[in-house]
């Protein structure tokens, strides 16, 4: 029996983090934290994606893991994806020069949630290993917070339609009473 991949219930959470950040490499520490997952696996994922190699280091480019997470979350079944990318083997590595390396996240996880917080309209689930992981999720929640219309736009529930279906039988009525008492006192 295989290994369930931890990441894959984060894939669209990951998938935002990536396609949003500023950073154009990610070196195999980088993806053991954005993925949560050990060295081992950090590492057998580097060999699923093309490479670049600067001294003893090896990148991964972010346009290659942004395309590699887009092509798992367009897949009907993840799982049976990833293993399809496992079977095809190790991809050729870049041999064109790099122009620009940039290994930091300048602001890029500002509008996207942390990587263990699902976030969606009317749900909110944060997984943790440490006291640290909850407050650095709690502290981003409250600064995405401090505008409060935006986050309410993007993130509260919407009204069932019963709800709104009442909501303006209400306004009907009010109006039609409004008219009645305005025909009346003329």
């Amino acid at each position: 029996m295989t290994r369930t991949v931890s990441w894959l219930s984060r894939l669209p959470a990951l998938a935002r983090r990536v396609s949003e950040s500023v950073r154009s490499h990610y070196t195999t520490a980088d993806l053991q934290s954005l993925f949560e997952i050990q060295p081992r696996s950090a590492q057998m994922l580097v060999k699923l994606l093309p490479t670049v190699q600067i001294g003893k280091s090896i990148l991964v480019e972010r346009e290659a893991l942004a395309g590699f997470l887009s092509r798992l979350e367009a897949a009907d079944d993840p799982v049976a994806e990833l293993a399809a990318v496992r079977a095809q083997g190790k991809p050729p590595a870049i041999r064109r020069k790099l122009r620009e390396l940039l290994q930091e996240d300048i602001a890029a996880g500002e509008s996207s949630p942390p990587a263990n917080m699902i976030l969606e309209r009317g749900i909110l689930t944060v997984r943790f290993g440490t006291v640290a992981d909850l407050a650095a999720a709690m502290v981003w929640l409250t600064r995405i917070m401090d505008d409060v219309d935006r986050f309410a736009d993007q993130y509260e529930p919407i009204l069932e339609s019963e709800q709104s279906e009442e909501r303006i039988l209400e306004l009907e009525d009010a109006a039609y009473i409004r008219n009645f008492l305005q025909s009346r006192m003329r």
